[in-house]
């Protein structure tokens, strides 16, 4: 008589089931998406396919269906030395730093990790549950495992903070550039790597505390793809200039910049005010210290350097300064009532109203609307 197996459809096996799919169809699109030169979406595809996988390590289990299947016992999917390592690679992979030499090695103990646990996989079941249950398994595929992910996950977010910097150093709208939402994905990463593993061994029959971070996975997969979908290779926007003369000079490995003294800084920023408040180019919404530089004949680096140690601004934060002083201007113009505010703010180089709201905000404490209502009254 055929056995009858009792599958416990419960929510936390649904839930993973459906990021299982999810994560593998979305994976494959980043995959088939990286056709396009500016984009690096396969690690990104790579990373999900990886980070679903890893759910069949517990979906068996959860439906009461491991016993009666020792097949889909110790399955070689406990990527805890894998996925921080690709995560990062694929940062490095899109940031403004894709152009220096990306770290593979990272990802070499991670692959060591999976040959082993293939090793392991296909040996008889008796020797593998003899295996799971000794101190060392655990020791080396999860302890270990999430103390190297830490490492990986705290020098990605320090790559991250650099390339923010360098950012805003360079263009004048950041929209879809800072890796904010590699940031916020990273943090989480690192917080439920260690939360997961505390609330096992604290509460390890606590079925309620499954299904959150079920739903939380199930979510992140699908917030995760959508931005990996729209990311861009930042480095392209730049090297879209290619054959700029800046550009040419700030490839070049053999031109150091020297030390400048402030006399000299404050020279060059007298230059570069004058020059942008008398021909307004900061109202270009793609405007770069590239562009910058080749109008005035300088290197990209000495821009930034008077921008940064005279102002005590970074190149972003200058040109939004004089966008909103021209903005103020137009908003205290009658001529000038027939635009809308998100009109005012595309006229003076905003590409959306919540990046001019914040930028107006920031610089005159107030809304654009009140600052309108306060000069008409």
């Amino acid at each position: 008589m055929k056995a009858i197996i009792d599958i416990s459809y419960n929510l936390q096996s649904l839930m993973d089931v459906l990021g299982l799919i999810q994560g593998i169809s979305f994976g494959i699109l980043l995959l088939l998406l990286n056709y396009r030169h500016f984009r690096n979406t396969y690690l990104l595809g790579i990373f999900l396919l990886l980070f679903s996988l890893k759910l069949l390590v517990f979906i068996p289990a959860g439906l009461n269906i491991d016993q009666e299947h020792p097949e889909l016992f110790l399955l070689p999917f406990d990527f805890s030395w894998l996925l921080f390592p690709i995560f990062f690679v694929y940062t490095q992979k899109i940031s403004i730093f894709s152009d220096q030499k990306i770290k593979y090695w990272v990802l070499y103990p991670g692959i060591i990790s999976f040959v082993l646990q293939a090793v392991i996989y296909f040996l008889p079941y008796d020797t593998k549950l003899e295996i799971a249950q000794s101190f060392w398994h655990e020791f080396l595929f999860t302890i270990l495992g999430i103390c190297y992910s830490w490492v990986i996950g705290i020098w990605n977010l320090r790559l991250i903070n650099q390339h923010r910097k360098e950012v805003e150093n360079t263009f004048s709208d950041l929209e879809n550039k800072v890796l904010g939402w590699a940031r916020i994905f990273l943090i989480y990463l690192l917080i439920t790597s260690v939360l997961v593993h505390v609330l096992f061994y604290v509460s390890p029959e606590n079925y309620y505390f499954k299904i959150m971070f079920s739903i939380f996975d199930l979510i992140a997969i699908y917030w995760l793809s959508v931005n990996g979908i729209i990311q861009q290779n930042v480095l392209s926007l730049i090297n879209d200039k290619k054959n700029s003369p800046a550009t040419i000079l700030l490839e070049n490995k053999n031109g150091v910049m020297e030390k400048e003294d402030d006399d000299n800084l404050k020279s060059v920023m007298t230059k570069i005010d004058t020059y942008m408040k008398d021909t307004e180019v900061f109202l270009m919404s793609e405007l770069t210290i590239i562009d910058l530089a080749d109008q005035l004949k300088m290197h990209p680096k000495k821009i930034s350097a008077s921008i940064n140690t005279i102002f005590k601004q970074n190149f972003n934060t200058y040109v939004n300064y004089l966008r909103i002083k021209k903005a103020e201007y137009l908003l205290s113009k009658r001529s000038t009532d027939y635009l809308s505010i998100e009109g005012v703010g595309k006229e003076v180089g905003f590409h959306s109203k919540s990046a001019f709201y914040a930028a107006f905000k920031r610089v005159t404490g107030t809304t654009p609307k009140n600052y309108k209502e306060s000069i008409s009254g």
